[in-house]
């Protein structure tokens, strides 16, 4: 799902880069147009997250954001390393304070680039 603009996603990506050299941990993002019917979508992005092998492998430090842009759903799935510093409730009220808001002015790279910088705040 076309979400950010070309110079939106470098930013991103240099965000995550930068943060991942600095700590190991590792962020992804997911965006999506749809989840297949009837799954729950921070189930589907655990999964990708697994496939994907986000995360060092003895550290289990990885962190993937999905967002569905027709389902109109977001979630923040941590590796078992990374949910003993952040928890689902401090994904939660990510998504709950920072994301939503921003998404529902359409605003996907503040929303996103902001949820990062909490997010490796609460990971420090």
């Amino acid at each position: 799902s076309n979400l950010f603009s070309p110079l939106e996603s470098d930013s991103l990506i240099q965000k995550i880069i930068t943060y991942e050299k600095e700590t190991t941990n590792e962020i992804a993002i997911l965006t999506v147009d749809s989840i297949p019917k009837n799954m729950d979508i921070k189930f589907f992005g655990t999964n990708v997250a697994k496939n994907w092998g986000i995360g060092k492998k003895e550290k289990d430090n990885g962190l993937l954001i999905t967002i569905s842009k027709f389902d109109r759903q977001v979630a923040i799935s941590t590796g078992l390393g990374t949910e003993k510093t952040i928890s689902d409730y401090d994904c939660k009220v990510i998504i709950d304070s920072i994301m939503i808001p921003n998404f529902v002015q359409k605003k996907y790279y503040k929303g996103v680039s902001r949820a990062i910088d909490s997010i490796s705040i609460l990971w420090d």
